[in-house]
């Protein structure tokens, strides 16, 4: 158990790595940077301990092999087709972004050998971490989320960046939920702790995933009770949502004292956390608000594949139009505002890099989209998309395995749950936080370049590896063979 020990002690470190460099300040910012190499060398050196599937080897590994296979294939024929072009440093970035977490999946059925002790050592690390995060906020967050009304306060272990932290409680909540069930806690307990957690992602006040968060969660409710509770789960969101609304607009009030001895805090334009009341606004004149960058970003780039179709096969070369590594070397090499927060200022010292990277591509198509603020927020200013980045940059093969890749993991997650209801109840919590938090991930890519943050990728394929284990570790034998037979059909 030595190797899978390490594989998790690794994993933990880098979850709470940026609570020690950014709110304690007790390491070097560059620690944080760490979690792409030693992930590299974990899928390296299981690729050599094993590098080839085995007759063993499930549908699942077969299924996540052959896509990423087909991505890397398409990063290195856009990396050929344009070599001069290609900022290097960006490519590496945009590869480990994109074929990092799948090459880790891959790579843990070759690295773990005792499978279900893995399983019971990971789900006791998530309890851990999530308590760990409780106690931050509690003893850390809280005082100065009340004092400043600041929501990105609530960070947990996730330094500067609240929004990583509510991708984390969309984990617990699936977790924590399959725990009640599986233990039998009484039913009164289980709504009780899911309120809770439901109450902290609100306080987030991360209105770009509110919606995606509602959806996840529904999804996995769905996929735990069945169809009855479809009507159910559509009107507790949106009597959630509304209940949000009057809740936030209660919260404003109560919390008015404090923004106004602390102005710089609570501009809305320099913090852009307005509440969950300007949701309305948007509802209310969707059509407005189609002409910001966010939305005018897909009809550009669907006027480049037009105007340049060779961009549709080979892409405009990976890292340089508007993935998170042309962004890391791009937007974050410019701005002021992003200075101490992320990891964007040590990637570029680590590559040496000193000027902005710029292509004409991006330039052209994307640089004179409207940039203006709105609801005190850069979200609609921003072209940034996981969307968008596969296609543009590495051609339509790329961007079929990309979100074949993620498709697929969301869909494996809904049967993995239904099959753990059936037969294997135990495997629920891994389940089900694979399913909130494959959904979660796959709606947060429209918002930004969420399938290239490595604090989020690495341990979502991580965890959906261990879910497809506990579930096959579960069950009876028969039921895992007609179980892959069914996967192989489809």
């Amino acid at each position: 158990m030595i190797v899978e020990r390490l594989i998790v002690l690794s994993l933990g470190f880098f979850l709470v790595s940026r609570f020690l460099t950014e709110k304690l300040r007790l390491l070097p910012k560059w620690v944080d940077v760490l979690d792409m190499p030693v992930a590299l060398a974990i899928v390296a050196i299981g690729f050599l301990l094993r590098p080839a599937l085995g007759a063993e080897a499930s549908e699942e590994d077969r299924r996540v092999a052959r896509l990423t296979f087909l991505l890397l294939l398409s990063v290195a024929v856009s990396l050929l087709a344009n070599a001069d072009q290609v900022f290097l440093p960006a490519a590496v970035l945009f590869t480990i972004g994109f074929a990092g977490g799948p090459l880790l999946f891959l790579a843990l059925s070759r690295w773990v050998q005792y499978r279900e002790e893995f399983v019971r050592l990971f789900r006791r690390f998530l309890l851990g971490l999530l308590g760990f995060n409780l106690v931050v906020v509690l003893v850390w967050d809280f005082p100065a989320f009340f004092a400043y009304a600041d929501p990105d306060r609530l960070s947990g272990t996730f330094g500067n960046n609240a929004y990583q932290f509510s991708f984390f409680l969309a984990v617990a909540t699936g977790l924590l939920l399959g725990l009640g069930e599986s233990w039998a806690m009484p039913r009164l307990v289980v709504v009780a702790i899911q309120v809770g957690l439901f109450a902290l992602y609100y306080l987030l006040q991360f209105r770009a995933g509110f919606v995606f968060f509602l959806i996840a969660y529904g999804t996995m409710l769905v996929a735990l009770y069945g169809r009855r509770v479809i009507r159910g789960v559509l009107l507790s969101g949106v009597a959630v949502f509304f209940s949000a609304l009057l809740i936030d607009a209660a919260l404003e009030e109560l919390v008015g004292r404090s923004q106004q001895r602390f102005t710089d805090y609570t501009s809305r334009a320099a913090r852009g956390d307005l509440g969950y009341s300007d949701l309305l606004l948007l509802l209310a004149n969707p059509a407005e608000y189609l002409s910001y960058a966010k939305f005018q970003a897909f009809p550009a780039t669907a006027r480049m594949l037009w105007e340049n179709p060779w961009v549709f096969l080979v892409g405009v070369g990976p890292g340089n139009y508007v993935s998170r590594a042309y962004y890391t070397f791009n937007v974050e090499l410019r701005s002021t505002e992003l200075k101490g927060k992320g990891v964007g200022g040590v990637v570029q010292q680590l590559f040496g890099v000193s000027k902005p990277w710029a292509t004409e591509m991006s330039q052209r198509y994307l640089g004179t989209l409207p940039r203006e603020i709105a609801f005190g927020s850069y979200l609609f200013a921003s072209p940034y998309s996981s969307y968008l980045a596969p296609i543009a940059e590495i051609g339509i093969l790329g961007a079929i395995a990309v979100f074949g890749l993620y498709g697929y993991m969301v869909r494996r997650s809904f049967q993995l749950v239904r099959r753990a209801r059936e037969e294997a109840p135990e495997a629920l919590p891994m389940a089900l936080a694979s399913l909130i938090g494959s959904v979660y991930l796959v709606g947060l890519g429209f918002v930004d370049n969420w399938w290239e943050v490595t604090r989020v990728v690495f341990p979502m394929w991580l965890l959906f590896w261990v879910a497809k284990t506990a579930v096959a570790a579960a069950e009876p034998e028969s039921l895992v063979e007609e179980g892959q037979e069914e996967e192989a059909m489809v």
